[in-house]
């Protein structure tokens, strides 16, 4: 099977948004072993939208839309569609009661443009959006099969993943599909290929890397006759990129950095006392936003980068790492110490960042320095960060977790 898929809206032609949508589309298709034939954006045009869906009907049996479902008058993707095909547009009863009842539920009353909403043509099926007002639509006519989506990305994705995928499965020759992402850090996406390379290369399971702002994502998908069989090649599959790259995965699926950060901590029952210099609280923010902070972070400090004059940064750090502890009772402390340089352009502006953690095993520490923009050295820093606590706290807390464990 081949597919296009078409992003509709103004604001993503002018470039007001960024099209995160195709790209999500673009790595599931791949996964379901579906072609891709191309990508573009359209504007809310009716005459455009549809000259682009006739041309996307000639490329492919798969058309995927997201956007202009919406109730306002440039939202046009339902007349395009129904122009496409020479269908009429009548309002369905249910999905209106549907929106309706939407809105009732938020104490609100349904605007009356939202029955537009509530439009489809004989050859839809429509898919239900319990997180928005917007229904998709799944059509099949001639051999082929358009769905349209909502725009906004966490609608759009959990329509695909819950309504679409089971209606396109029995159209790919049946089965069982199934999917599993492995999250990694410390490792760039290129050697993370190398050392998968015949994973990759191999028809099933397909493997395919992502890189991420919070890491090299590795997506596993799984096509078997039957679930014990898809289940099966998924653990194995999983089980061979664990073994190639070791300490550097740290979860799965929704797994969060953050959350991989605080598991040592937790499982070791220890707290851990923060301060962030020069960084803008990036770092404490991937921390502070996880449940299990409100057991494991006893205090955490955002402050300004620390004056030139005085100790060396690595002193600075391992002081403030010190008092911290002391003046809080935590079992461990760390701090982040960001310093910038003098420079001619922002560009090359140098940095320096030094990383410190106190546990009750011992005392750990890292250093890096980059000219770049402070903005990219401090994204930079928050991964490094990331990266060099995960690491040190589970070296940290593996005999304690194993004390635990013998105790118990």
């Amino acid at each position: 099977m081949d597919a296009v898929v078409l992003s509709i809206g103004t604001e993503l032609v002018d470039g007001h948004l960024t099209d995160t949508n195709a790209t999500f589309l673009a790595q599931e298709l791949a996964s379901l072993g579906i072609r891709l034939q191309w990508v573009t954006q359209v504007g809310d045009e009716l005459d455009t939208i549809v000259r682009v869906l006739r041309r996307a009907w000639e490329d492919a049996t798969l058309i995927v839309t997201t956007g202009g479902i919406g109730p306002t008058e440039d939202d046009l993707t339902r007349e395009a569609i129904a122009t496409l095909l020479d269908e009429p547009l009548t309002v369905d009863p249910e999905l209106a009661e549907r929106i309706r009842a939407f809105f009732a539920a938020r104490g609100l009353v349904m605007p009356e443009r939202n029955v537009k909403q509530a439009y489809r043509i004989p050859s839809c099926e429509p898919l239900p959006n319990p997180i928005g007002t917007a229904p998709g639509w799944f059509v099949r006519r001639d051999q082929h099969v358009i769905v349209s989506m909502p725009g906004v990305p966490r609608e759009m994705m959990r329509m695909w993943r819950e309504q679409v995928v089971p209606r396109l499965l029995p159209l790919l020759g049946g089965g069982v599909i199934r999917f599993r992402t492995i999250r990694t850090i410390g490792l760039g996406e290129s050697l993370v290929e190398d050392r998968l390379h015949d994973l990759i290369t191999r028809n099933m399971p397909r493997v395919a890397t992502y890189a991420k702002d919070d890491g090299v994502y590795i997506r596993i998908s799984v096509q078997a006759d039957d679930e014990a069989t898809a289940r099966r090649l998924l653990a194995e599959t999983e089980r061979e990129i664990h073994q190639r790259l070791g300490q550097h995965v740290y979860g799965t699926d929704d797994t969060t950095l953050g959350a991989a950060i605080l598991e040592p901590l937790a499982a070791a029952s220890w707290s851990l006392a923060l301060v962030e210099q020069g960084n803008g609280g990036r770092f404490t923010a991937l921390l502070a936003e996880e449940p299990a902070a409100s057991h494991c972070l006893r205090q955490a400090l955002v402050l300004p980068e620390p004056l030139p004059t005085g100790p060396s940064l690595r002193e600075h750090a391992h002081q403030s790492a010190q008092a911290a502890r002391a003046a809080t009772g935590a079992d461990c402390a760390g701090v982040i110490a960001v310093r910038f340089g003098a420079s001619e352009t922002v560009d090359r502006t140098p940095g320096e960042a030094v990383f410190v953690l106190l546990t009750p095993q011992g005392a750990s520490e890292r250093e890096h320095t980059l000219v770049t923009h402070p903005q990219e050295f401090r994204r930079r820093v928050t991964l490094w960060a990331a990266e060099f606590f995960l690491f040190a706290l589970r070296e940290a807390a593996a005999p304690a977790r194993g004390s635990s464990a013998t105790s118990a």
